[in-house]
């Protein structure tokens, strides 16, 4: 049988049970993995990840159950499981329904490339190399203290009682390098460097390589600065470690259910800088995180967060967009099939401004720019404080030189 042969199984079998609603998810993926440590290859190896689950409601009763078997014995026993667990549980007052959609989902552009699908242990070691070899040829006081290649392709299929019925392949590919530098005896902060992708033809180990070479010797001789008080620029990763998290936590609807977002209660209001415009896109093409459907089957979309500093709307799984009377907005996920759907954002997309980063640095009397933000960020409040572990200080418009580890 294949996935999705599987899944509709399932759900038969749940309906056979006496279940009022069920729905099912399986997933299959294969990953080939490279590890290095101090430069040299570590280990190699290549997985098999698969399994099913089922969601069943009686009498708003909610079972759950899963196997990493794919048999139809295993399937059946999953499902009885499943009911059992439902039968023994407390009624949810809360439930609606599992989701219902006459939308057909579109797979967004990008997500699937064959070329990932054949690469073996080999081939993802060659690449590994070619990015250990560019760090040495990029800069010899530059070492790879650790890093991974990840080759990864998956399939999902999901069904449920209300007519959903979906299967995609995706695949993708990361890798990332942790490289120091040496001179004169004296060592650099690690610096860490990193690219995904879901297309091959977009990955460049050398870049890989060069970049995390000269982060690193950029790196080398910090020094400290008296305590002041002064504007912060951060790169990609800490922004999206301290702003990022925060937004999304803010407009997840569990949150705002949970009276745990800053935000609850504030759709149409200004909660944020006025030149913030940020969406959530779950059909990016090449997007990490794009697909045609959610982990419910619910079709992605592309949801208004921010704009203009104003509050558009909450991120929605199908329980919460129930409970809020509203609609889905194809954000439930699940870490695998082992657990649960909750509600997550898919691509993030904070839309640029109209300032170059050079531009920004020179119109900075005193700050710092931060590429890593090691800390705690809380989400409820918006509060934040960490160490800047590969900063750089700026005066007078100018970056001067690495800082060491500064409290933020």
């Amino acid at each position: 049988m294949s996935l999705q042969d599987r899944v509709e199984y399932a759900v038969r079998k749940c309906e056979k049970l006496g279940a009022s609603e069920a729905e099912a998810y399986a997933q299959k993926q294969r990953v080939v993995e490279i590890v290095l440590e101090r430069g040299e290859i570590q280990s190699e190896r290549t997985k098999i990840h698969e399994g099913i689950s089922v969601r069943l409601v009686k009498d708003k009763k909610l079972g759950f159950a899963y196997t990493s078997t794919l048999s139809e014995k295993e399937i059946e026993k999953a499902c009885e499981a499943a009911f059992a667990l439902a039968r023994a549980s407390a009624p949810n007052p809360d439930w609606i329904s599992l989701p219902k959609t006459a939308e057909t989902p579109t797979s967004p552009e990008g997500i699937f490339d064959p070329r990932i699908v054949e690469l073996q242990g080999t081939d993802v070691l060659n690449l590994a190399i070619q990015a250990a070899e560019a760090v040495k040829e990029k800069d010899k006081r530059a070492a790879i203290d650790d890093g991974k290649f990840t080759a990864a392709t998956g399939e999902t299929a999901i069904a449920n009682t209300h007519g959903i019925g979906c299967v995609e392949k995706a695949t993708v590919f990361s890798c990332y390098l942790v490289c120091i530098a040496k001179e004169m005896g004296k060592a650099s902060s690690m610096v860490f460097e990193y690219e995904i992708t879901r297309s091959l033809g977009k990955l460049s180990p050398t870049q890989l390589g060069e970049k995390a070479a000269e982060k690193a010797v950029a790196s080398l001789n910090p020094k400290s600065v008296p305590s002041f008080t002064g504007k912060v620029l951060l790169d990609t990763d800490p922004a999206a470690a301290v702003l990022a998290y925060t937004i999304t936590n803010s407009v997840n609807a569990e949150n705002v259910q949970r009276k745990r977002s800053l935000w609850a209660e504030k759709i149409g209001e200004e909660v944020a800088s006025p030149v913030l415009n940020i969406v959530d896109d779950g059909l990016l093409p090449f997007g990490v995180y794009s697909s045609a459907f959610d982990d419910e089957g619910v079709p992605r979309r592309k949801t208004e967060i921010l704009t203009k500093g104003v509050l558009k709307g909450f991120l929605h799984n199908s329980f919460t967009a129930n409970k809020a009377n509203t609609a889905s907005t194809g954000n439930a996920y699940r870490q695998d099939y082992t657990t649960l759907p909750t509600v997550l954002s898919s691509n993030m997309i904070i839309q640029p401004g109209d300032k170059t980063l050079e531009q920004m640095i020179s119109e900075i009397d005193k700050g710092i720019i931060v590429c890593r933000f090691s800390g705690n960020v809380r989400p409820e409040s918006g509060e934040f404080s960490g160490i800047a572990k590969q900063a750089s200080f700026i005066e007078n418009g100018e970056v001067k030189h690495a800082l060491k580890e500064t409290m933020i």
